[in-house]
């Protein structure tokens, strides 16, 4: 498979152009703990597969957190924004890769499950924001990454066939809803995920990949 063939890359945010991961798995608690509500055991990697509106849906009607859905959202923001703004590092040759993609004339788009302000700022730090041309959250489409609403978005912004799109994810039940709508698939590994989702996603990926310096060998993938 030659990156070539291919018009515009859609890339996941968290855990695949940043390193955030640890931090949303501290949050999960640390959040719980801030709204007085009991945490179950394996919260984050529930948590892991849904939207921000269904994370704050989950505090506020399953742990009874205090608040309306909207106003919860809103703080959870809240709690990740110090974090990106100063500490979530790229995640190996992030910046480099989006950078070889422009200089061959790739189109690159953003589609995330997070809120995209919370986003801009981290990705503004680490120098990658300027690369992204349009970014989509579940948010805005109206779906959680269950559907494949977020990576059909950006093919109708840029009139670009999924058939030349590749969608970049570190998450499991993402990289299978890219994959089961026929995207080329590219999934960054991720030490936060359990072994047997590693695993899963490793076999059902075009590529699996844990730096992207891997993608930048005479643009041919490997």
């Amino acid at each position: 498979m030659n990156l070539r063939d291919y018009e515009l890359f859609i890339f996941d945010c968290d855990g695949t152009l940043v390193d955030s991961m640890p931090m949303w798995g501290n949050i999960t608690y640390d959040f719980a703990d801030y709204k007085g509500v009991h945490a179950p055991e394996g919260l984050s990697t529930i948590m892991n597969s849904m939207s921000l509106h269904q994370c704050a849906d989950y505090y506020v009607n399953k742990l009874g957190a205090s608040g309306t859905v909207e106003e919860v959202a809103n703080e959870i923001t809240e709690f990740a924004a110090e974090g990106y703004r100063t500490k979530v590092p790229e995640k190996p040759s992030a910046k480099a890769f989006l950078n070889f993609l422009k200089e061959n004339g790739k189109h690159i788009a953003l589609a995330t499950a997070s809120d995209i302000s919370a986003l801009k700022p981290c990705l503004e730090r680490l120098g990658m924001y300027d690369f992204i041309e349009y970014a989509a959250s579940c948010a805005t489409v109206g779906k959680s990454k269950e559907h494949p609403d977020v990576y059909l978005d950006c093919c109708e912004h840029f009139g670009i066939p999924m058939e030349k799109s590749i969608v970049i994810e570190d998450a499991l039940y993402a990289a299978k809803t890219a994959k089961n709508a026929g995207f080329t698939l590219i999934s960054m590994a991720d030490e936060c995920h359990p072994k047997e989702d590693s695993a899963e996603l490793g076999k059902i990926s075009d590529v699996y990949i844990s730096d992207f310096a891997e993608l930048m060998k005479e643009g041919e993938i490997k």
